[in-house]
């Protein structure tokens, strides 16, 4: 059989064309395209792209209808990779697609893609400077958009595995992403429901997860979304330059499910119950730790874009701490938060455009627990460190409707002593807010470096309790109250140098106050002190510890602060009201260093009450106060004072009962100049302040008050002290002295001390200085002559003279203290006279003179007596005619002037005048002679007249 005869044959005609066209369909398809493919897909990216494709290896299967590409590459004009891909397999089913009229692909498989995106810089990219060429000729195409549709295309198994993506920026940060694994089956690009899983994991073990339902005719895309374990530190150098602090730690876990609409114009995007949860977060600064959170949740997150809403179902935050730093900048916290770029303001609305609904937020409630804040202080002058430990903080619903409240309770620890806890809500839109707080046990030593160098007091002990409602009711002006409870326990404070008690008391509770700013007022219902101490010393120099804590002499060279009218007009008084101040079992010390001995007392059992304390002008508040003095000696005060109005007023008595004076022998010593043996004192006091005038009644009663030795205090009085003792003391041993003082608060020279001090000076030189008026004042009449006058030679005491010692003598009997002192007097020619006159009487043997008429025996003595003195014949005769009276009186002038009076006459006479006082009074009026004394006149004669002087001295 020829080749004729078999090519005759339709058969082996058509078996021959056919195996011809599959030789050639096997050579087209299994060797051509591969090589095609292999020669023009680089040319095309060279021309089309910048840069450079390389394929290792094209198979292609013509009967399985499998495209396989291994090793492909595209690379930058740089010679840097841009893409790549170990394999590639194509499982086509053309007869399927030829039936059906669409794409038909068995099998796609992408096996260890790579992508690897660089920034340039400027916006630039290594991806857009690739697809550069296309881009641009898409944008010169004039051709009208169409709405673009979905190729009807379907796909049995689609597998994407070993996908890498990589990100790098000029400044040489990047990451990675590994492990990108895609899956799909059946995948109908114009159908719907196509099922799509997509995996990947990011560098540090972080892995997203992605299970999507989609449909793109329209669009329709359900995504179930896990994000697990991200570790954020491999992607903050991409932001880190946004922010001041430093990312040092944290992981990112979320999930949620997602769906994306399209349908022509109209487009939504919603998310559904997602959670975002941030683990393991630490923060730091160049100071060191910022910020450490154990755990940060947000849960049952829903996502609206086109009704612009977002509800957050919990917010909750655990186990964390924030460190700060508060200094003369300000607080850290507002310079490390603070982005480093501030995003400027979305651009205004074009004109004609509505502008877009706002966005609607909502938050179900939010939650703090186990968090603490710790913050420096470093603007007192020794930094002080606070610690704020949140144990359970519950806030929300909130909204940005700022209008609704929001509720919040926290429960706190401060320094880890006090609790603290609030409970209430807030409207931020107007700022008005009420909660209920309660504070225990707050430390005040806490407090300590903020007022230590104003008042250099050292503080040992003391907390501070209170529990009420606070209410913010404006900010403009600012209207905030807070109503409630106060108490301040076991409060000690000490002398910095003395290292000794200044001010304490075992408790100060307040049951009842209301402290508001609009209009500034506190009001104080009772305020009980139980146990209160003061300790007030005054050093050697006279200075007071009170005085060395407020720095008195810093303030004094301070100058005073000018306020103007203004201002002192702006400021709104206090309003200041306490309805009772109430003092059991309190105590005070006082001591004087700066006397010699050093004198110290205390007052006990201190208790009693203020009432009715207000800054009205018209109140008058009640004091009654009770004490012991040494333990025995009650004090008291009593009275009505009003010390916070513009126009103070006073009326107050403070009474002390048998106060031993031997304690207070440091000063009677240092200022009277004796010590007291023995002496109770009783002082009433008593002060009234009105209309800007002081006036003061004070009464001391001293009983059995005995002087002891003097001192030798060169501060003690020149004052006779004795003598006004023995002058006050009456016949009882009781003296009682009242003092009366005034002035006027307005003179800048005012002060009390020196006022009742002037006054009792002024008393007792008086006393001393007018003895005698102070018996008349006894006796009810006149006072008592310091002087009995005598006749002129004479030494017999009156009937007058005796009426007036009778008048000294009862004087002297209601003081018993007292003794009188004599002293006999002459007048050297009245009583010189007398003597002699009494003297040349005896010698003539009359008394008669001349002026009252001389008979002749008389006359014939008188002669007789004259020639004896003078010489016999020596009288001249008398004169004829004439009356003898003249011629007598001159004989018997000069017999007198020749009288010799013994020298001791005149001081004889002044004794024998004492001695008759003294006598009148110890015989007939019963004063004892130990009380009655006569000074010496022989040796220095007091010759102030016929009279004895007389004074009186203290026993």
């Amino acid at each position: 059989m020829n080749i004729k005869t078999l090519w005759s044959n339709p058969w082996i005609r058509r078996g021959t064309w056919g195996l011809l066209a599959l030789l050639i369909y096997l050579l087209l398809t299994g060797w051509g395209l591969p090589r095609l493919i292999q020669s023009q897909a680089p040319k095309w990216v060279a021309d089309n792209l910048n840069g450079q494709l390389t394929l290792e290896k094209v198979a292609f299967h013509p009967f399985a209808w499998r495209l396989q590409i291994d090793g492909a590459h595209l690379d930058g004009d740089d010679g840097e990779p841009v893409m790549g891909l170990n394999q590639l397999v194509l499982d086509l089913d053309p007869l399927h697609s030829l039936f059906t009229f669409s794409g038909r692909i068995k099998t796609l498989s992408l096996k260890g893609p790579e992508l690897a995106v660089r920034e340039l810089g400027q916006g630039r990219s290594n991806l857009g400077f690739l697809l550069k060429p296309l881009t641009e000729s898409s944008a010169t195409s004039e051709a009208e958009p169409q709405e673009p549709t979905v190729p009807q295309l379907f796909i049995a198994d689609l597998k994407l595995e070993g996908g890498v993506v990589s990100y790098r920026r000029p400044d040489g940060a990047s990451t990675q992403f590994t492990d990108l694994e895609l899956n799909a089956q059946d995948l109908a690009l114009a159908g719907v429901d196509n099922k799509v899983a997509l995996a990947l994991s990011g560098s540090g073990g972080g892995r997203l997860m992605v299970e999507a339902t989609a449909s793109l005719a329209p669009a329709d895309i359900q995504m179930q979304l896990a994000l697990d374990d991200l570790d954020l530190t491999r992607y903050w150098p991409f932001i880190k330059d946004l922010f001041h602090f430093q990312l040092d730690q944290g992981r990112l876990d979320m999930h949620t499910s997602l769906r994306f609409q399209r349908d022509g114009d109209d487009s939504s995007l919603t998310l559904d119950d997602g959670a975002i949860e941030l683990s393991g977060l630490n923060l730091s600064s160049e100071q060191g730790p910022l910020l450490t959170l154990a755990k940060t949740r947000v849960e049952g997150i829903d996502l609206n874009l086109t009704d612009r809403t977002l509800e957050l179902a919990k917010l909750s935050l655990e186990q964390g701490q924030i460190f700060g730093v508060n200094g003369e900048q300000g607080l850290d916290w507002v310079t490390l938060f603070q982005p480093v770029t501030v995003a400027e303001a979305d651009a205004a609305p074009a004109p004609g455009d509505e502008p877009e609904a706002p966005w609607q937020v909502t938050l179900a409630g939010s939650s703090i627990e186990q968090f603490r804040l710790t913050l420096e202080d470093q603007t007192p002058a020794e930094a002080t460190t606070w610690i704020l430990d949140l144990d359970r903080v519950i806030a929300g619903p909130a909204s940005n409707d700022l209008s609704q409240p929001i509720a919040l309770e926290l429960l706190s620890r401060i320094n880890d002593d006090a609790a603290f806890s609030a409970k209430g809500e807030l409207v931020p839109g107007t700022l008005k807010a009420q909660f209920d707080l309660n504070l225990e046990s707050f430390p005040l030593t806490a407090t300590i470096p903020y007022w230590q160098a104003l008042v250099p007091l050292k503080m040992t002990s003391g907390s501070l309790s209170s529990g009420g409602t606070l209410t913010l009711s404006g900010v403009d002006p600012l209207d905030l109250s807070y109503q409630g409870q106060l108490a301040i326990q076991e409060l000690v404070t000490q002398d910095p140098g003395q290292g000794r008690d200044f001010i304490k008391w075992q408790q100060l509770q307040v049951n009842s106050m209301t402290v508001r700013t609009a209009p500034m007022s506190v009001a104080l219902d009772t305020v009980s002190v139980t146990q209160p101490y003061a300790r007030v010393i005054i050093d050697e120099d006279g200075s007071t510890n009170i005085q060395q804590l407020l720095g008195a002499e810093t303030q004094a060279q301070q100058p005073e602060a000018t306020v103007t009218d203004e201002e002192s007009g702006a400021a709104e008084p206090l309003q200041l009201s306490i309805n009772r101040i109430e003092l059991s079992d309190g105590g005070a010390f006082f001591a004087d260093n700066s006397l010699t001995p050093k004198f110290a007392t205390g007052i006990e059992t201190l208790a009693g009450s203020i009432s009715g304390l207000s800054s009205k002008p018209d109140s008058r508040a009640k004091v009654d106060i009770q004490g012991q003095v040494d333990r025995y000696a009650p004090v008291s005060l009593t009275g009505e004072l009003q010390p916070l109005a513009a126009e103070s007023y006073l009326d107050m008595a403070l009474t002390f009962d048998n106060v031993d004076l031997t304690s207070l022998n440091a000063y009677s010593g240092t200022y009277a100049g004796y010590f007291i043996d023995q002496g109770q004192l009783d002082l009433y006091l008593n002060y009234k302040l009105d209309n800007r005038k002081m006036v003061g009644s004070n009464r001391a009663v001293v009983d059995k008050l005995k002087l002891g030795k003097r001192s030798d205090s060169d501060k003690a009085t020149s004052l006779p002290v004795a003598l006004a003792v023995a002058l006050l003391q009456d016949s009882n041993g009781v003296i009682d002295l009242g003092l009366e003082v005034q002035g006027d608060v307005d003179d800048p020279e005012f002060a009390i001390g020196p006022l009742v001090g002037k006054a009792l000076f002024n008393a007792i030189t008086k006393v001393v200085t007018s003895p005698f008026t102070l018996l008349g004042s006894l006796l009810g009449g006149e006072e008592p002559a310091s002087e009995v006058l005598f006749e002129p030679g004479g030494a017999s005491v009156s009937p007058g003279a005796q009426a007036q010692l009778q008048r000294l003598a009862d004087g002297l009997s209601q003081r018993p203290g007292l003794s009188l002192s004599v002293q006999g007097a002459v007048s050297v020619g009245a009583d010189r006279s007398a003597l002699a006159s009494r003297a040349l009487s005896a010698e003539l043997g009359f008394e008669a003179t001349p002026e009252q008429g001389l008979t002749e025996e008389q006359q014939t003595l008188l002669v007789s007596a004259y020639e004896r003195r003078f010489g016999v014949g020596s009288a001249p005769p008398p004169p004829e005619g004439q009356p003898p009276q003249a011629w007598q009186q001159g004989l018997y002038n000069q017999l007198l002037a020749r009288v010799n009076l013994p020298l001791d006459a005149l001081p004889e006479l002044a004794a024998s005048r004492a001695q008759a006082v003294k006598q009148v009074l110890i015989a007939q009026f019963g004063i004892g002679a130990e009380r009655v004394f006569i000074q010496e006149s022989r040796v220095e004669l007091n010759q102030s007249g016929p009279k004895v002087v007389m004074s009186l001295e203290a026993l």
